[in-house]
């Protein structure tokens, strides 16, 4: 069997970036809570989206998608933290035979940064990133390029997701999924069966 999602919460890293990177347009920092509702889609929608929102101009895109990245990797978890059992649980899963994966929205380069930061690179036997195929969720292609690599099928598998991209991507896809009670997950609606309460209630039964 074989999971696959976040284990750690972004929006304070991320929205240090976004802050450094409207500096440089002299527009004034925003909340964490505010840029929280443009994540998801990765780095280029969500500067459009949040520029957008700020009725500023993105007449050069993708240098300002370049700036943002740039001020991402300067540090990527200096804001950031690891989800209450999310290390604990990862020791287990992986002791317990489980093949473990990441899929992300972010370039795989800073997604594997991220994950090496905090000591999880080496448990993850798959990272596919925004760039990793020429897709996004939620379209289904990159959690099934991920599948692929675990040499998993969709029946086997259980997507961990925090968002409502999250959970199209895995019902496109065919593959189970748990939406996280804490954070972006809150506000995305699921049957009370598909809820998560702890990473440690994706423990194989004993």
């Amino acid at each position: 069997m074989t999971w696959t999602g976040p284990w750690w919460t972004a929006p304070p890293t991320i929205t240090h970036a976004i802050n450094r990177l409207l500096a440089g347009r002299g527009a004034p920092p925003q909340e964490v809570s505010f840029v929280e509702t443009f994540i998801g889609e990765g780095a280029r929608a969500l500067v459009a989206k949040l520029y957008a929102a700020l009725s500023l101009s993105a007449a050069d895109l993708d240098r300002e998608v370049a700036s943002y990245l740039a001020y991402y990797r300067d540090r990527p978890v200096t804001d950031s933290r690891l989800y209450f059992d999310a290390a604990e649980a990862l020791r287990a899963l992986q002791a317990a035979g489980v093949r473990l994966g990441v899929c992300t929205n972010k370039q795989q380069e800073l997604a594997e940064v991220v994950l090496d930061r905090f000591g999880l690179l080496n448990r993850m036997s798959v990272v596919v990133g925004a760039d990793t195929t020429p897709y996004s969720k939620p379209d289904p292609r990159p959690l099934l390029h991920a599948l692929d690599a675990l040499g998993a099928e969709a029946k086997d598998a259980v997507f961990v997701g925090d968002s409502q991209i999250d959970l199209a991507c895995a019902r496109a896809a065919g593959v189970p999924c748990r939406i996280v009670d804490w954070g972006t997950g809150r506000g995305v609606e699921v049957d009370d069966g598909s809820r998560l309460a702890r990473f440690g209630d994706l423990l194989p039964a004993t």
